[in-house]
């Protein structure tokens, strides 16, 4: 018996200890989260002298992907630079093929052959490439991820109505479980709510990264869309209705843009859905399965697109081209063996993807003939795009029923307004009383105007925001500059020159701008350590695209002085004195007072040691 034992242990010592050291590949290691949609992994493979990791990146026809130079592995906190790449050049851009994807190897220097997971690191970017948690253990992959509760699993196997949109005004509280949370995929967890009008608006959730859970409670102005985000990691989108206490459970590990291309390889890829929620009317949309590509497979082609461009069209044949393409794609859409409320719902989409096709029919054929002739949107042409007449648009609407309450509900609803002339100057005229509100500067007038249409609800939105508007402004009016009163061409000397014998770091940014939000991300936290210095001023100049309630919620925490331009000054300022070519861009002033333009300084580090030096003269 002791012998058996013995031997018994001997057995799976060997077992254990061979197999955790001998060469092994993994197909289609599970991912724990990840920032791209645009690479999987097919085969991870681990020698004694290299980690091979075989990539299938995909991305539109004739877009490209990058591999960074400094892109590597961890795994149990050490470093495993890249070696070489086959099918790939480093650094330099890779074409996407007609079938939109393309496989290519990247090779590491080993990992340990008993590693059980590792990361995939490109840089810590929002744009970079970092995919964590690869799992080496061959374990199968699970139908959901732990810690999401079961009744939520079975809500989307449920055949229910879409629930009408909800013409109201209330606070919505959303709390928010991220599964799997670990303290790599960061804290900064933003909640992105996209309204019927005006701009987008963000939200900074109030997250504890020991639960990798947060909570959220902001104004909510009629059904919404929203998206939930941790730096780079797209969360999942949802929809919402005023007033609701809803929880939603993230996935970071989500693929649901993986292409049929990829998910018809000889071993399936995991569907992972990105998101469900609970306590919410809209809870059946939101937890409907992942059905892939085929929002993207099942569409409304147009004039511009690659594999339907055609720049020879009249007006009524590419009419005609548009309501063949609709009823094609939904035609497809009917045959598809989906679940019924995502057919609705994609059905929608469809009808609003055909009067975005028409809307933007002069766009689209310009396009059409740039690519035909390899020109530049910056190269003059002489071509007269095809504009759609209101009653080719009619023929088109003819096809389905405006009132249907679905295409509230869809992605694309905002286009509503080009699809009817009427309808179209009720939607305009909401559009411009949002973006007035939102500045506080609604005027009688078009609210009394508002006041007569029979839907009340877009008056008492647009006077909510107006009031709310115009007491956060006066609650933090006193953190904006005022601007000089001089001549435009004196406006950049008189705005640094009360700084002078101090270096000053002028930022040229705006709300909307996300390589602007990076980058003071990045610089805040200096101020505090490295770059805490009286002898630094902070400038940061905007413009009116960025709405006043966004920038205002902003501005507090990013020490300096601001400055909210009009659109003369901020065009004399990037146009005239500097001719910027973009934002962000950076001027820096010295101590002397004379300055230049300064976009060198993108370069993070490059722009630390620049006032480093500046402040040591």
């Amino acid at each position: 018996m002791k012998r058996n034992l013995i031997l018994f242990c001997t057995i799976i010592s060997f077992v254990m200890t061979g197999c955790g050291n001998k060469p092994r590949s993994v197909d289609f290691p599970i991912i724990g989260a990840s920032t791209t949609n645009s690479i999987i992994i097919e085969k991870a493979e681990l020698t004694d002298s290299v980690t091979r990791l075989h990539i299938r990146g995909y991305h539109r026809p004739g877009w490209w992907i990058r591999v960074d130079p400094k892109t590597h592995l961890m795994a149990e906190g050490i470093r495993y630079d890249m070696t070489g790449a086959e099918g790939i050049v480093i650094n330099k851009k890779l074409a996407m093929p007609e079938d939109g994807d393309s496989l290519f190897v990247l090779n590491f220097a080993p990992l340990p052959l008993n590693t059980k997971s590792f990361d995939m690191i490109e840089g810590h970017e929002d744009t970079a490439w970092r995919l964590y948690d690869i799992d080496l253990t061959g374990r199968p992959a699970d139908a959901y991820r732990k810690g999401l509760p079961k009744r939520i699993r079975t809500t989307s196997e449920k055949v229910c109505e879409v629930p009408e949109f909800v013409y109201d005004i209330d606070e919505t509280t959303l709390n928010i479980h991220i599964l799997g949370y670990k303290p790599a995929y960061g804290d900064n967890l933003k909640v992105n709510i996209n309204p019927m009008f005006g701009d987008r608006s963000e939200h900074k959730v109030d997250f504890n990264p020991e639960t990798g859970t947060g909570s959220i409670t902001f104004r909510q102005y009629g059904t919404c869309r929203g998206v939930v985000n941790l730096p780079g990691l797209y969360l999942g989108s949802f929809r919402v209705a005023p007033g609701e206490t809803v929880d939603l459970w993230c996935d970071p590990a989500c693929n649901d843009y993986i292409p049929e291309s990829v998910r018809k390889t000889a071993k399936p890829v995991r569907e992972v859905k990105a998101l469900y929620s609970e306590g919410s009317m809209y809870d059946c949309m939101n937890n409907l399965p992942v059905y892939g590509e085929l929002y993207n497979e099942i569409t409304v082609r147009h004039a511009g697109e690659a594999d339907s461009a055609d720049c020879s069209l009249s007006a009524e044949e590419y009419t005609d081209m548009i309501i063949s393409e609709y009823k094609d794609a939904a035609e497809l859409l009917e045959a598809a063996d989906i679940h019924p409320l995502t057919k609705r719902l994609r059905a929608a989409d469809l009808k609003l993807e055909a009067i975005i096709a028409a809307s933007y029919s002069n766009m689209f054929t310009e396009q059409a003939y740039r690519r035909a002739h390899g020109l530049k949107w910056d190269v003059p042409i002489d071509y007269e795009p095809v504009t759609i007449a209101e009653d080719q648009m009619k023929r088109i609407t003819d096809l389905f029923d405006l009132d249907d309450p679905t295409l509230l509900m869809s992605m694309n609803s905002s286009f509503l307004g080009a699809a009817d002339k009427k309808l179209g100057e009720i939607w305009m005229t909401a559009y411009q009383a949002v973006e007035d509100a939102m500045s506080g500067k609604l005027s009688q007038e078009t609210l009394a105007q508002m006041k007569t249409w029979d839907e009340p609800f877009y008056a008492n939105m647009c006077e909510d925001i107006n009031a709310k508007a115009i007491e956060m402004i006066n609650a933090n009016q006193d953190k904006i500059q005022q601007t000089p009163e001089v001549p435009l061409d004196q406006l950049f000397k008189a705005m640094v020159a009360p700084h002078k014998g101090k270096v000053v770091f002028v930022d040229f940014w705006n709300t909307w701008c996300g390589p602007c939000r990076n980058a003071l991300k990045q610089n805040e936290p200096l101020k505090d350590t490295e770059l805490a210095s009286e002898d630094i001023v902070w400038i940061y100049i905007a413009n009116e695209t960025s709405p006043m309630e966004t920038y205002l919620k902003m501005i507090p925490d990013i020490k300096g002085l601001h400055y909210k331009l009009t659109d003369k000054q901020w065009e004399q300022l990037t146009d005239k004195d500097f001719k910027i070519d973009g934002i962000p861009s950076y001027v820096l002033v010295k101590k002397d007072g004379s300055y230049s333009l300064r976009n060198d300084l993108r370069d993070h580090n490059k722009m630390v040691k620049t006032l480093k030096d500046e402040l040591q003269k």
